[in-house]
């Protein structure tokens, strides 16, 4: 997050390169991390409405029966103040879904157009993972989002069309 450009990794020894892009990106750290909290909370919220809906029936756009589970900060219903006092700011911008189906899991990343299938967090540009290809431990239908600066309708409407056009192409494959 300190970076938030994906070009920067900070350690003990920093020189001058490192310490510019540094001194460059905390000017605008706080503006970063409270559009990213914010919009990975109202995406988070998002994709769990969608969750709730059964296979055969459609939520704003999105079908039913593709997502189910999503883990974030905001939705857990223990420890609830504890949690709004360890991030006043909002939740955090990453989080993790599970999909019902792995093949649909490992195909998702690479059908979205505003988010990068790659590892990392706190950038500007949004990005998803099968966690499985990270921890071979993880379940394969589990997928990491870090969310950057775009816009959350922008997202929304990504996760939309990859979300409804991920079934088909795995019954295109399989």
């Amino acid at each position: 997050y300190l970076g938030g450009h994906s070009d920067l990794l900070c350690g003990v020894l920093a020189v001058s390169l490192e310490s510019f892009l540094l001194l460059r990106s905390l000017r605008t750290l706080e503006l970063r991390v409270t559009r990213q909290a914010a919009s990975g909370e109202a995406l988070a919220q998002w994709l769990h409405k969608i969750s709730q809906i059964p296979a055969g029936e459609t939520w704003d756009g999105v079908r039913g029966g593709v997502i189910k589970r999503v883990w974030h900060a905001s939705l857990q219903e223990q420890d609830r103040d504890w949690i709004k006092k360890q991030m006043p700011g909002g939740g955090p911008a990453c989080f993790t879904i599970m999909l019902e189906d792995p093949n649909e899991a490992r195909l998702l990343p690479y059908l979205l157009e505003l988010f990068t299938p790659a590892t990392s967090l706190g950038g500007v540009e949004s990005l998803i993972e099968q966690r499985y290809l990270s921890d071979p431990k993880e379940d394969k239908r589990n997928l990491r989002l870090s969310i950057g600066l775009e816009g959350i309708e922008d997202l929304k409407e990504d996760l939309r069309q990859g979300l409804n056009k991920v079934g088909d192409k795995v019954k295109e494959i399989v």
